[in-house]
């Protein structure tokens, strides 16, 4: 395997849509329970955002570290 700028490129992008995935999956939960939690504390909020944009920047670096294993994508422009 070879990190040069065409792996990157390819790693970047998958990283991106992993995080857009994720957020996205995790958007319904946030607007279910933050509701609940706005009634009981004003910094209740902030704490779920942050949560939710860790999970986001976390599931990238893991998609990243997944792309160390290998890249489909630039397996088959190689053949």
């Amino acid at each position: 395997m070879v990190m040069n700028k065409r792996w990157w490129k390819a790693a970047g992008i998958r990283a991106i849509k992993t995080v857009a995935q994720s957020l996205a999956s995790m958007l319904p939960v946030g607007l279910v329970i933050t509701p609940v939690m706005v009634q009981e504390a004003d910094w209740t909020v902030v704490y779920v955002i942050i949560a939710w944009l860790a999970t986001g920047l976390l599931s990238g670096v893991a998609s990243l570290l997944t792309s160390l294993a290998g890249l489909p994508e630039l397996e088959e422009l190689d053949k």
